[in-house]
C-alpha cells in the first residue's frame, strides 16, 4: 500500500478537481468567447440555476458597465478557460451579452483596451 506520509494536500493540487466541479465536467464554452470580448448583464437578469458564487460575481462585475472575459478571470482568479465556460453559461441563461462598440472612434477602441490592461495589471 502506497504511503502518504509527508505530502499533504494543498489549494494547487485541489484546483484542477474544484474547476471540474464548477464546470460540471465541461471544458469547453458553447459560445465562441475571446479574452478581449466584452460583456455587459442583462437587466433585468434572470435567476441563474444552479446558483454558482464565481457565476454570480461574474455578473455582478458585469452590471452596469461592460467587462472583458480577461478581466473577469482574473478578478474571479480562475484560468480563462473556466471562467469562459461560466460566462457561455450566463449568455445561455440571456443573463448577459456581449457589448458590440458601434459608431466608436478608434480612441475609444483603445480606451477600452487601456481599461483592460489596467485591469489585468492590478491583479498582478
Amino acid at each position: 500500500m502506497a504511503s502518504f506520509e509527508g505530502r499533504s494536500w494543498t489549494r494547487e493540487s485541489a484546483e484542477g478537481p474544484a474547476h471540474y466541479l464548477l464546470t460540471g465536467g465541461e471544458t469547453r464554452p458553447t459560445r465562441d468567447l475571446r479574452v478581449e470580448t466584452l460583456l455587459l448583464a442583462r437587466d433585468p437578469a434572470p435567476p441563474v440555476r444552479p446558483r454558482i458564487p464565481e457565476a454570480e460575481r461574474a455578473l455582478a462585475l458585469c452590471r452596469g458597465q461592460p467587462s472583458s472575459v480577461a478581466e473577469i478571470a482574473a478578478l474571479l482568479s480562475l484560468p480563462v478557460q473556466i471562467t469562459k465556460v461560466l460566462l457561455a453559461r450566463l449568455m445561455d441563461a440571456n443573463a448577459l451579452a456581449v457589448t458590440e462598440f458601434k459608431d466608436r472612434t478608434p480612441d475609444e477602441y483603445f480606451t477600452v483596451l487601456e481599461a483592460v490592461r489596467d485591469g489585468l495589471l492590478r491583479q498582478l
